[in-house]
């Protein structure tokens, strides 16, 4: 369970195990799968490639606090499915991620109506 940090620009690297300094609910299990950073570089997203409860969830900047956006219901119908294609939309406003198996995409917005970052 490990996620490793590349900084091309020092040419150097960190291994951090996932899931230290985890805020609010959620757990992450697995491995870190399909990753991208959202426009500011500020958060890092990624899918759970496998494990029980998948779902996509944010790290914060230097800090490595993660964030759960949504994780599937422990005996619920995606249980022990894969989240698959995050994806954000050209304003940021909107953020996209499928479930492998069943098929679905999930279209995800802030409350509020700002941007993910």
């Amino acid at each position: 369970l490990k996620l490793i940090i590349l900084d091309l620009i020092n040419m150097t690297y960190k291994v951090e195990t996932t899931g230290k300094k985890f805020y609010g609910e959620g757990t992450f299990g697995s491995q870190p799968d399909q990753n991208m950073f959202g426009p500011t570089r500020k958060f890092l997203y990624f899918c759970e490639d496998g494990g029980i409860n998948p779902g996509v969830y944010a790290r914060y900047g230097n800090d490595g606090t993660y964030f759960t956006l949504f994780q599937a219901i422990s005996g619920g119908i995606y249980s022990g499915d894969e989240t698959v294609g995050i994806a954000l939309s050209p304003d940021n406003k909107r953020l996209y991620a499928g479930i492998q198996d069943y098929g679905v995409i999930f279209e995800l917005t802030r409350d509020d109506g700002l941007s993910f970052e």
